[in-house]
């Protein structure tokens, strides 16, 4: 087909733009690299700004008072083996629809600490999969 303004052959594939926005969605998927910035994009849309594990590390720790001597600092658990206190039900509840959404590979309970004598109000954090991300999924008193 030519341009009109050109007289240059334009190229033109012919399928509806639903169609070409599907195939680029099926190719998308092919591509580890594609995959990973969208489960990243997904997971900061669902679940606010992400962060390393250092910055996880100073906003927990950050959350207690300044303690003369002591150092503050965040403990991580993997939610499994969780059992310092009862987790609530509607975090429990947060924690298996962030897990429905397989956008993370591993989920954290990350308490606050004074060295390692652990204080209340934990975090649930889940760990973006293919990537050292954490979204904080919510946390309790």
């Amino acid at each position: 087909m030519s341009s009109p303004e050109t007289g240059h052959d334009t190229p033109t594939t012919g399928t509806p733009t639903a169609d070409v926005a599907e195939r680029a969605r099926q190719v998308r998927a092919r591509l580890l690299g594609q995959v990973v910035r969208d489960r990243i994009d997904t997971a900061a849309a669902r679940y606010g700004p992400l962060y390393t594990r250092a910055e996880i590390e100073r906003r927990v720790s950050e959350s207690l008072p300044l303690r003369l001597g002591a150092r503050r600092t965040a403990v991580f658990q993997p939610i499994e083996s969780y059992s310092e206190q009862r987790i609530p039900d509607d975090v429990l509840v947060a924690y298996d629809e962030a897990l429905a959404s397989h956008l993370f590979s591993r989920f954290w309970v990350v308490s606050p600490a004074y060295r390692t004598e652990v204080q209340a109000d934990p975090w649930i954090l889940g760990e973006v999969n293919g990537t050292s991300l954490f979204a904080v999924i919510t946390h309790w008193p």
